[in-house]
């Protein structure tokens, strides 16, 4: 198998989740010295920024790799209505600027935001991820990807173009090959920033658990309102939202009307990137994941939805291991973060 990821006939989506599930990682350095398959770690970042956080990982020959964390989210119905408000910040849009465009492109202010906190990180020596990459990275031989899990796709659909507009810039060449591979990413902006994305990323790929709720976020919302049925179904459950009980199925809609609200008070409709080309859909037979019977209905609902969205779950549907994230104290500790 080759060691690199995003090669148009083979793009290597279980090295590119292996690279993203590290960064939820405390230690990715020593993390992916364990593993032993010929990357490091040659930048880390000294601390996250509002929960933002990433590493490069570098191949020792041809490419290097941004990889961002995802957030780290105990699912529950409170969570997930707290979900669009704070970290995906779905009600707000702002104007992409990375370049600006009469077609409008936008995005939500969650990712806007998480673009910000990324691009200000800096490891030990106080380089950002850009300037390590525009000091190490050129040539007509090296790569660059870029990958996430969770929100950390959301963010990597946002710091690619951000990262190539940077080098655009700069006047510095950008490489080959630019590949971004993204797993249950969230959306991140318009149907304009969609279309500028996919032209200028034809060496993209989105990968998704087709019974996995975060992914559905936001331009499908409404898909979650039939998930796991009847094992258990969102219609035979009650929870409350604004104080008024409801089955969890309305609840959900509900959530997706706001958008929809919002979206109208934007004039911007959220669309996923990849709409043409490079949507992989996985466990398509959508097999359920055994959780707790004797919980309440609302937990067991939600506990099939971290089931479904874990790094496990989706390096299992490549057919790999959990990643074994190396402590501080050199001992190990499975990676089961989520989202």
């Amino acid at each position: 198998m080759s060691n690199s990821i995003g090669d148009p006939s083979s793009p290597n989506p279980g090295l590119a989740m292996t690279l993203a599930a590290t960064a939820y990682c405390t230690d990715p350095t020593t993390t992916l010295s364990n593993m032993g398959n010929g990357w490091s770690a040659v930048w880390v970042a000294t601390t996250d920024i509002n929960g933002n956080i990433a590493f490069i990982a570098y191949n020792g020959s041809s490419q290097y790799v941004v990889a961002i964390r995802g957030s780290l989210l105990n699912f529950s119905w409170q969570a997930f209505d707290n979900w669009f408000k704070q970290d995906l910040n779905v009600y707000e849009q702002t104007a992409w600027t990375y370049p600006a465009s009469s077609s409008q492109p936008m995005v939500s202010r969650g990712s806007s935001d998480g673009l910000n906190d990324l691009i200000q990180l800096v490891d030990t020596s106080g380089q950002t991820i850009y300037q390590y990459l525009a000091a190490n990275a050129t040539g007509s031989n090296i790569s660059i990807g870029v990958v996430g899990h969770s929100l950390g796709g959301n963010l990597a659909t946002v710091f690619a173009p951000w990262l190539l507009y940077q080098f655009q810039q700069d006047n510095i060449a950008p490489p080959a090959l630019f590949p971004v591979l993204t797993f249950a990413a969230p959306t991140a902006g318009n149907t304009a920033f969609a279309a500028a994305y996919d032209k200028s990323f034809p060496n993209s790929w989105r990968y998704y658990n087709e019974i996995d709720l975060v992914p559905m976020a936001s331009d499908s919302l409404r898909s979650a309102q039939e998930l796991y049925s009847p094992a258990p179904e969102a219609s035979s459950i009650e929870t409350t939202y604004k104080s008024v009980t409801v089955t969890l199925k309305e609840g959900i809609g509900l959530i997706a009307d706001s958008i929809d609200v919002s979206e109208a008070a934007n004039g911007s409709v959220y669309a996923q990137t990849n709409q043409a080309s490079g949507s992989i859909a996985l466990n398509t037979s959508k097999t359920l994941i055994p959780v707790d019977t004797n919980k309440p209905l609302i937990d067991q609902w939600f506990d099939q939805v971290a089931s479904q969205h874990v790094q496990s779950t989706y390096l299992s549907l490549f057919g790999l291991p959990p990643v074994t994230c190396a402590t501080t104290q050199g001992q190990s500790n499975s990676s089961q973060s989520v989202p």
